[in-house]
């Protein structure tokens, strides 16, 4: 293994052992030659397949931050150590808009022009464009969206982003701090990712006792929000959940259910605290729920790798740093670093980038250490195939104007026992993985 892989002290107390002594490699998901493996001195070009401007903006662009910082780290030390051979990296990225056919566009030119071994992206519909030309070409694409794995799609990795499963126990989070709740709304748009997330949402949230009062979407084309949360607040909510509704699209609903008195809880995916905070006051969005903690949290601890990663970013990227965003640090900086740390892992293991090596390695492993925790290679009672990390999950609150993480909640033990009742409910809604084109 890579002689930079570092120990992260206790980021998930009362985990355990496991989860305080959590590893971070610093190394590449490099997935998967279609051709020969590279020549040690090699530099191997990754992708970022994922929109970098309108709506959904919000769950790419950032993410450009933290694996930039990733790679410079491996280059500072040779690059990538496989097995006693380095390997420089270089990333190279495509503007998809999220849209399916730019994503295909996006996809043969990294492979054709550039040859990437691996590529980083959101998923959902440019995740089905894509599919059968990465399949083919072999191609390890790491989707921000466990819901995009299926057994035709060998090579689509996913689960480093908690999606769908915070969807599904954030309905169990509100529950267990407030027991009087009874009355669940959810919406989100009318796509892929909005359709299979909020179904595992709504059959978690049945599972666990609620009353699901709202459960629609809204169109990708909605500018006006204002008649949506008015039909939504008619049915006399307890939660308003915004499930995987686009950072932009959360903004405009949430200045909607405040304009419109609504006082009770707000639940989401993802919850962009800077932006929303530009529209309605800190205290309207108090103890609203998500589960993209920020690294400077204190949950982390002063010395943890979170804190490190913060602390970096900041000087890079933040105020006055070489390459100001102008913006400050948000969930997604780290998120789509996870899957690079783990494939990452995987190389190294396999001492190899051919990706049924790299899949087969990490699947070996019975835990994993990930940024957010140990975690093991899952899903297939989900998603036909075992291609999902499971770390654990953390969910937030908003704390004063800032997210702060309240707990961690083991997942597989979660679902173990709520599955057949939440599996029921995704089947009606024709949105399991084998009733989805």
């Amino acid at each position: 293994m890579n002689a930079r892989i570092k120990h992260m002290p206790g980021p998930f107390p009362g985990l355990g052992q496991a989860a305080v002594a959590a590893v971070a490699a610093y190394g590449i998901l490099l997935g998967a030659a279609q051709a020969a493996e590279p020549k040690p001195g090699d530099t191997v070009n990754i992708g970022f397949l994922g929109a970098l401007s309108g709506p959904d903006a919000g769950w790419g662009l950032p993410g450009l931050t933290g694996n930039q910082l990733f790679i410079d780290e491996v280059n500072k030390d040779g690059g990538l150590d496989v097995c006693g051979n380095k390997f420089p990296l270089k990333m190279l990225t495509f503007d998809d808009e999220a849209v399916g056919s730019k994503a295909l566009q996006g996809a043969k030119q990294l492979v054709l022009e550039h040859d990437v071994k691996f590529i980083s992206a959101i998923g959902g519909n440019p995740a089905d464009a894509v599919h059968p030309y990465l399949t083919k070409k072999k191609v390890i694409y790491a989707s921000l969206i466990a819901t995009d794995i299926k057994p035709d799609r060998p090579y689509l990795l996913a689960g480093g982003d908690v999606t769908p499963r915070i969807d599904m126990m954030r309905p169990f989070y509100h529950k267990l701090r407030d027991p009087s709740l009874k009355r669940w709304a959810v919406i989100s748009q009318d796509d892929t990712i909005g359709r299979t997330s909020q179904a595992w949402e709504v059959g978690s949230a049945m599972a666990d006792g609620w009353d699901v009062v709202y459960d629609d979407h809204y169109s990708l084309d909605t500018t006006d929000f204002a008649p949506i949360v008015t039909a939504v607040l008619a049915t006399k909510p307890d939660v308003v959940s915004l499930n995987l509704s686009y950072p932009d699209f959360v903004v405009q609903i949430i200045e909607q259910l405040s304009s419109q008195g609504y006082k009770g809880k707000i639940s989401a995916n993802y919850l962009d605290t800077e932006s929303i905070l530009q529209k309605v006051p800190p205290e309207y969005i108090e103890g609203a729920v998500d589960s993209f903690p920020l690294f400077d949290d204190p949950w982390w601890g002063s010395d943890s790798f979170q804190n490190h990663f913060y602390q970096d970013w900041m000087q890079r990227y933040g105020p006055g740093g070489p390459d100001d965003v102008k913006r400050g640090i948000t969930g997604i900086d780290w998120d789509h670093v996870i899957m690079l740390r783990l494939w990452a892992k995987g190389v190294q293991m396999a001492c190899s980038f051919d990706p049924d090596k790299v899949i087969a390695a990490l699947r070996n492993e019975p835990s994993i250490e990930t940024i957010l925790g140990p975690g093991k290679m899952s899903g297939k009672e989900m998603w036909g195939v075992d291609n999902m990390i499971s770390p654990p999950i953390p969910i937030n609150e908003v704390r004063g104007g800032t997210k702060r993480v309240q707990a961690v909640i083991n997942f597989d033990n979660w679902f173990e026992a709520r599955k057949d009742r939440i599996i029921k409910v995704v089947r009606d809604k024709g949105q399991m993985w084998d009733q989805r084109k």
